[in-house]
C-alpha cells in the first residue's frame, strides 16, 4: 500500500506542476557499447559466454545476449540499480 501512496503522490505532484515541465523533444540516443560496458561488473569472468564485459555488452546490443546470462550482474545485490538502468537501456 505504501508503494501506491507513493505512486499517487508522484502522479499528483507531477499533475500539480505540469505548466513548469518542459517537454524533451529530441529523441533519445541509443545506448552505444561503452554505455552498456560502464553499468556490467567489468569482471571478465565469461560466465556469459563471452570473453570479455565489452563483448557481452556487444552482444547485448545486438539482441545475441540477454542480460540476466551475466551472473555477477544478477547475484550481486549492489548491482541492483546498475541492472534497473541496463534493462531500461535496452527495452
Amino acid at each position: 500500500m505504501e508503494l501506491l501512496a507513493a505512486l499517487v503522490d508522484a502522479i499528483n505532484a507531477t499533475w500539480t506542476h505540469r505548466h513548469e515541465l518542459t517537454f524533451q523533444t529530441r529523441p533519445r540516443r541509443a545506448p552505444r557499447p561503452l554505455d552498456i560496458w560502464a553499468l556490467l561488473p567489468q569482471s571478465n569472468c565469461k560466465a556469459c559466454g563471452e570473453v570479455t564485459c565489452m563483448a557481452f555488452a556487444f552482444a547485448l546490443l545486438q539482441q545475441q545476449r540477454a542480460l540476466d546470462e551475466c551472473q555477477p550482474l544478477a547475484a550481486d545485490d549492489s548491482l541492483a540499480e546498475r541492472r534497473v538502468t541496463l534493462e531500461a537501456m535496452l527495452a
